[in-house]
């Protein structure tokens, strides 16, 4: 089993309705938000949880968002979130590497936990810091 089809068989365990899209990207909804899980073909044991988009910059706004990203990123451990080149998003990602089935159902679920949550805390870290 390759990487892909072992996410979507853990994925599928924990009760989930998995696609896969167009460019091989395993999606799933969670608590109303699409995550998505990108992994290669390597041999790696690599994966990434990806939070696409989940807030918009308003124009003149790019400064807060970049430091409220790094504050989120340096507080909320396992989880990197970061504006978008385009500086108009703030996306965000998971990364684990895993030893087997296991771990990868461990590690999913602890990133589903951490992007779960992650809107609420940057709006209330943005709050903070532009006061």
């Amino acid at each position: 089993m390759n990487k892909r089809e072992l996410i979507v068989s853990v994925l599928e365990k924990m009760g989930y309705l998995v696609k896969v899209d167009d460019d091989g990207d395993v999606v799933i909804r969670y608590q109303l938000k699409q995550i998505y899980f990108l992994s290669d073909d390597a041999d790696d044991h690599y994966v990434s949880a990806y939070f696409h988009q989940f807030e918009d910059i308003e124009e003149g706004e790019e400064p807060l968002a970049l430091a409220t990203c790094n504050k989120v990123s340096r507080e909320v451990k396992f989880v990197k979130v970061y504006v978008t080149p385009s500086f108009k998003h703030v996306s965000a990602s998971c990364e684990f590497y895993y030893t087997d089935e296991a771990s990868l159902e461990k590690c999913i679920r602890e990133a589903l936990g951490v992007l779960g949550i992650l809107r609420s805390v940057y709006k209330r870290y943005k709050a903070e810091l532009s006061d």
